[in-house]
């Protein structure tokens, strides 16, 4: 670490069997202290480089290699994301005196999720980029497999782990697949016992659903434009669940921004650190269609739709695009539309037409009355009217991948839903109380 008075220690942390974890740190003794967290890189901490010596003139930076990359021990072990909250516990629980500020990249963004949630005591404010999973591992695996495909990951190590293995294990995965990643002779058998993989399996197994939605801590999420590792709508999610959270993008930049536009990325990073990023909330309230006004769309391609509307219907039409929408009833037949930070009051019905939505609500009796339509949802709020989420009306099977979402009746605890389900004719998505 390039920076003056800089030092390293070993410190041996009560996870992965007491291993020693390396815990650099630079700058200002006693000042507000910044915890740096990487991402899945085999170099660990020194994804941070351009980073740690723009800060170290004002604050305490710590950044770490975690257990199982860079200096750290290694071993065949769960790295998960919620183990890996365990050591920031243990490497930060007492050694500071103060909140600290939590940036945290890919993998580590979802880690500094995942403590912000379970000690919002200890976070004063969260900066995360380009954040890996998040998404439902079937809907994850799609884009990367559609990505390596393209050849455009390049020599990523998500496109030699996540990409192989979720690509052909994603929908065929046990329900409670990480339960099998607990077990070290099938990480073994699996995974060959390498670090990078297991923490890449765990990562898309991990569900951030109740723990996004219980973040205190004034956000801000920064995603490369270019990012083809954690596709941009990941950010877009992030924005929508987040409670105030908000979504910059930086153009033009890949899934390191850190790395690949030091400059723009520190100069971003400094100023949310100074509060002084006044980018509004990400996430549109919901909010009744004003008006009466009613869109449609037949037999085209492309078309946007922004505002309110107290019907829209969408006959025929492809790569429809509707965002930061307030609309009363959605019909959609033979169609393929985006619903991006969108509420619907009284619910869609669709025939023969695929849907995804980001963000945003949908309410109705039931939310969703499906007939030969698949749809993939994520940050989604369901707002049922009754017992029912959705309903396939029709006589084929219909596929839901659910990522992220809450489900919401009246005044009851919310339920959380990150799973893919299929429906046959005339079955219903009823899930039970809350759990």
């Amino acid at each position: 670490m390039s920076v003056e008075g800089a030092r390293a220690e070993r410190v041996r942390v009560p996870v992965f069997n007491n291993g020693n974890v390396v815990l650099y740190r630079a700058g200002k003794p006693g000042a507000e202290p910044v915890i740096l967290i990487h991402g899945l890189s085999r170099t660990g901490a020194r994804d941070w480089v351009h980073v740690i010596p723009a800060l170290a003139g004002a604050y305490d930076v710590y950044a770490m290699d975690l257990p199982g990359f860079g200096a750290s021990d290694k071993g065949n072990h769960l790295y998960s994301p919620a183990n890996y909250v365990r050591v920031l516990d243990a490497l930060f629980g007492e050694r500071l005196k103060q909140p600290a500020i939590v940036v945290g990249h890919s993998m580590g963004g979802v880690i500094a999720l995942a403590y912000a949630a379970a000690y919002p005591e200890r976070v004063r404010r969260l900066v995360v980029a380009d954040v890996a999973g998040v998404l439902h591992r079937s809907v994850y695996g799609e884009f990367l497999g559609q990505a390596a495909a393209e050849r455009a990951v390049g020599d990523s190590p998500f496109r030699d782990t996540i990409a192989k293995l979720i690509t052909s294990q994603a929908e065929n995965l046990p329900a409670k697949g990480a339960m099998s990643l607990e077990i070290p002779q099938v990480r073994q058998r699996m995974l060959r016992g390498d670090p990078l993989a297991i923490a890449a399996l765990a990562l898309v197994e991990h569900d951030l659903s109740r723990g996004l939605r219980a973040i205190k801590a004034p956000t801000l999420v920064i995603w490369g434009s270019d990012d083809k590792v954690a596709p941009p709508r990941t950010g877009e999610v992030l924005g929508s669940t987040i409670p105030g959270a908000r979504l910059v993008v930086i153009g033009g930049a890949g899934h390191a921004p850190q790395m690949s536009q030091p400059a723009r990325f520190i100069a971003l990073l400094r100023d949310e650190l100074r509060g002084r990023v006044h980018a509004r909330p990400y996430a549109q309230p919901p909010a009744p269609p004003a008006g009466a006004r009613r869109g449609s769309c037949v037999s085209e391609r492309g078309r946007q739709f922004s505002g309110d509307y107290e019907r829209l219907s969408l006959e025929g039409c492809f790569d429809v695009e509707i965002r930061d929408a307030h609309i009363g009833w959605l019909l959609a037949s033979r169609s393929q539309a985006r619903l991006v930070n969108s509420h619907v009051r009284d619910g869609v019905e669709s025939h023969d037409s695929r849907l995804e939505f980001t963000g945003g609500s949908v309410g109705g009796e039931p939310p969703l009355l499906l007939d030969e339509t698949n749809v993939d949802a994520a940050g989604l709020r369901f707002l049922p009217k009754g017992r029912t989420v959705a309903q396939n009306y029709g006589d084929g099977v219909i596929t839901l991948r659910i990522s992220v979402s809450e489900i919401v009746r009246g005044t009851g605890e919310p339920r959380y839903a990150h799973q893919i389900m299929r429906l046959v004719d005339d079955q219903s998505w009823t899930p039970r109380s809350a759990r």
